[in-house]
């Protein structure tokens, strides 16, 4: 059964230390949650300036909220919460996914006795127990120039703002380097599926060292990985770069040269990595609409042939099918990371329809989703096949990796395509140029083979058992925050889960401490993942 939030609310001076954490039938998750929910409702209200009232005793938790088995078509978009909420580290517009640095400056709002004597205690907990990571952060501010280290920065509570050391990482476990050991809810932003350092990924890594890390010459794991990976996931061909924004920059250099055409769409909400052309955001509608960029430092001209439109719309439709002619490709992340209960089915295989009838490359980004609801990933789920895909976290078994994977139509521009010794065949197609010097990494490419050679090997129940223990974890804390009227929700897709706080409740982010302050490591704006290393 769940606590209670009333019975297992503690005071903020309970001491902070975390000593190894036991996980038990009970749900050792969901029980911190609801151990600090009824003292959060409290808080919050105290920060917001209203009256508080002892919590309800709790029932068990509920059904799973999103099964992966059977899927409901969605023909229009969610309807939108009550309270619409953003990361405090969100993007400058609210249909942008795209995580930016976000430093609060301000202190006009003013603090009541009682608020200031909470931060106060709140600071004393989390800094004591955080001594370490803070002394780093600090000591070599000078040098390391980490956009992270301020992320989320409020003036308020600048003396929490740094980010946890750690010094070692195993299964669903972190420690850090005041020796708290921490339930890891991160993961890395989405690699970790397997878990932290599965010992046949390790075992291949000290084995590569062993035999060299050469770069340059062909590397034989990538050759096999290659074969590995389109026999699970059932694309033709498959090459590797070393990150997901990378595999996504390849996937659109791959549309322009194959169609002869420039212009992209890509979706509000939806996020595809770190380069210029994608940190985009679209402004007006019909005609009107048009193309800025979000973050300082990226020419407008760098987004002009982007067209963002609402992702899951009838509106979005109409303006690919009357525009198709000029798209290059359309790319989708089919699971959006921050929103992941919007599964728009029906308006994923309209834009499938409409791409092959217009010649468009369709493009799944599977980066998050990747073998993380199947071998297939998304394009299994939503029951379509992309032209191009694009991969990375998961497979890569926690190196930095990115595939771009897909028909050999596509896939044949970066080399020409299939020949053959012995006889007058020859490269035919035309090709792109693509290439980094350190692609095709030889550690890399030992972790993705064992990963690849792992996933074979697993069955339906694998990729099931994890979902429903997601399942569990999402359903029941997002019933205690509205139960305890908690101004937080937990939406998910199986193990991709998102904790979203309503933006007009500035000070409800203060969950992310308190959760940090339990053993629980995640992070405000920032998706969270169950693994196959968690338990109940």
């Amino acid at each position: 059964m769940t606590p209670s939030a009333a019975s297992m609310a503690l005071p903020l001076t309970t001491p902070m230390a975390v000593a190894p954490i036991p996980v038990t039938g009970g749900g050792f998750l969901e029980g911190v949650v609801a151990q600090q929910l009824d003292l959060m409702r409290q808080q919050i209200a105290l920060l917001q300036g209203v009256p508080t009232m002892a919590a309800q005793a709790l029932p068990a938790a509920p059904a799973p909220v999103v099964p992966l088995t059977v899927p409901a078509p969605v023909a229009t978009p969610a309807p939108a919460p009550a309270k619409p909420a953003a990361p405090a580290n969100a993007a400058p517009s609210s249909d942008v996914s795209a995580p930016t640095t976000s430093i609060n400056r301000s202190l006009d709002d003013e603090l009541t006795d009682s608020q200031r004597r909470h931060l106060e205690e709140l600071i004393a907990n989390y800094t004591g127990k955080t001594r370490t990571s803070k002394e780093l952060t600090a000591k070599y501010r000078q040098w390391h120039a980490d956009p992270r280290t301020v992320s989320g920065f409020n003036r308020r509570w600048k003396e929490m703002i740094y980010q946890i050391a750690v010094t070692k990482s195993k299964g669903s476990r972190l420690m850090d380097v005041d020796g708290n050991e921490y339930i890891d809810l991160l993961n890395g932003f989405g690699p970790n599926f397997l878990g932290h350092s599965p010992d046949f990924v390790t075992e291949a890594l000290h084995a590569q060292l062993d035999r060299g890390i050469e770069v340059g010459p062909q590397c034989v794991n990538a050759m096999e990985a290659a074969q590995l990976f389109c026999e699970i996931t059932g694309n033709e061909r498959a090459s590797f770069v070393n990150t997901g924004s990378e595999a996504v920059q390849a996937a659109m250099r791959l549309a322009r040269t194959v169609t002869g055409r420039d212009k992209i769409v890509v979706f509000t909400k939806d996020y595809h990595g770190n380069f210029d052309e994608v940190l985009v955001k679209g402004v007006g509608s019909g005609e009107q609409l048009r193309s800025l960029p979000i973050a300082p430092g990226i020419p407008r001209r760098a987004v002009e042939d982007v067209i963002v439109l609402p992702y899951g719309t009838d509106e979005a439709l109409e303006v690919i099918r009357s525009r198709a002619h000029e798209l290059a490709a359309v790319i989708i992340e089919p699971i959006q990371s921050r929103r992941p209960e919007f599964q728009p089915r029906e308006f994923i295989h309209a834009v499938r329809d409409i791409t092959r009838e217009s010649g468009t490359v369709f493009v799944f980004d599977e980066v998050i989703t990747g073998f993380r609801t199947g071998p297939r990933g998304a394009q299994e789920y939503y029951g379509v096949e992309a032209d191009i895909a694009t991969y990375g976290k998961v497979v890569g078994g926690g190196m930095p990796l990115g595939v771009v994977a897909g028909k050999a139509e596509y896939m044949d521009t970066f080399d020409g395509g299939m020949w053959q010794y012995g006889d007058d065949s020859f490269p035919e197609k035309g090709v792109t140029f693509f290439a980094g010097t350190f692609v095709r990494h030889p550690l890399a490419m030992a972790a993705v083979k064992q990963v690849l050679l792992h996933l074979r090997e697993q069955g339906p129940e694998f990729w099931q058992g994890i979902r429903e223990r997601a399942n569990r974890l999402a359903g029941t804390v997002d019933r205690l925050f509205v139960e305890n009227e908690i101004p937080i929700r937990m939406p998910n897709f199986g193990s991709q889960m998102f904790i979203r706080v309503a933006e007009d409740h500035k000070y409800a982010n203060l969950l992310f401490f308190h959760l940090r302050n339990k053993g629980v490591f995640l992070l405000e704006g920032f998706p969270t993942y169950m693994t196959a290393a968690h338990t109940d």
